[in-house]
């Protein structure tokens, strides 16, 4: 049962959302989160690095344990950089003990593949340059920060380099082609990405299964871009969370399906009632502390 709070947060989302919605227009392109400077909770230890040439942010308890790491690709759709609710998931990634590395790449409206996997591929190969091994590393992404994080893992695998020791993918925006059946399931019950209940599913199912520009002239069926698309063979464990009315649900099912399909150890946890990212946008929800605890639980157990 989806808590009051929950019911009450998404309420709001759809009042906010609307006119966004009703004409159709992407979120991350036409929504700015909070940009402003940022200073770190007491406790914490912040600096700004420079990885392959791409900048990095670390954040860390004070005397935090140094045998693992946390690889922080945010989301936003390609266009929407590090912000106030990125940074705050960091803290709370931050809050198992391990340093957060959160790749600031250069999104932006104008990015097309495969610019931002390449800018994510040079921070990884930056920061294993630094010394840090793979088998210490969790990599971890929501929505298209996940998208990032499986094409980088698929790359270095065909690549024949070594892979992190777990990944998390959270709300995972992995299929640019947006086939999956949860498009028209929950054509009205995400309270982001979902139509207006007086537009109708047949006649506008262009604009929920809308192509993003960020494919650029790339075939979005290639797995670098859309890693549902990808072979999982020799992939480490992964914990995949998403909720139950998102637009991109099946996004999950395929990834889920695929890993399984190839003998990882994997993990998919829907929360009923949930939305696109809830853990970030309202961490103080009931569900999200539950996604949150498992997440730890993950990352601490790997």
């Amino acid at each position: 049962m989806i808590s009051l709070g929950a019911r009450a947060v998404k309420a709001v989302l759809r009042i906010v959302t609307y006119r966004y919605r009703k004409n159709h227009m992407s979120l991350s392109r036409n929504v700015k989160l909070s940009s402003k400077p940022y200073t770190p909770p007491k406790d914490f230890d912040y600096k700004r690095e420079i990885y392959g040439g791409i900048r990095t942010e670390i954040l860390s308890l004070k005397n935090c344990r140094e045998e693992k790491i946390i690889f922080h690709i945010h989301g936003g759709g390609a266009s929407m950089g590090m912000n106030t609710m990125y940074r705050k998931a960091a803290q709370r990634y931050a809050s198992t003990g391990y340093p957060v590395y959160s790749i600031d790449y250069n999104a932006g409206k104008e990015k097309v593949h495969p610019s931002l996997l390449n800018e994510c591929l040079s921070a990884y190969k930056g920061v294993i340059k630094s010394g840090i091994e793979p088998q210490k590393i969790i990599m971890v992404g929501d929505s298209m920060g996940a998208n990032l994080a499986l094409a980088l893992c698929l790359k270095l695998r065909d690549r024949g380099e070594e892979l992190p020791a777990a990944v998390v993918a959270v709300s995972p925006f992995i299929d640019l082609t947006a086939s999956g059946d949860s498009y028209r399931k929950n054509c009205y019950t995400d309270p982001l990405y979902s139509l207006p209940k007086n537009q109708s599913f047949e006649e506008n199912e262009k604009y929920i299964r809308r192509k993003t520009p960020y494919c650029g002239t790339s075939d979005p069926k290639d797995p670098y871009l859309s890693p549902a698309f990808g072979d999982y063979t020799d992939f480490p464990p992964m914990l995949i969370q998403c909720g139950d009315c998102e637009t991109s649900e099946s996004d999950s099912d395929m990834l889920y399906e695929r890993a399984k399909r190839a003998g990882v150890k994997v993990t998919l946890t829907k929360y009923e009632g949930m939305f696109h990212d809830f853990q970030y946008f309202a961490s103080f929800l009931k569900e999200s502390k539950e996604a949150w605890n498992e997440i730890y639980s993950f990352i601490k157990r790997v």
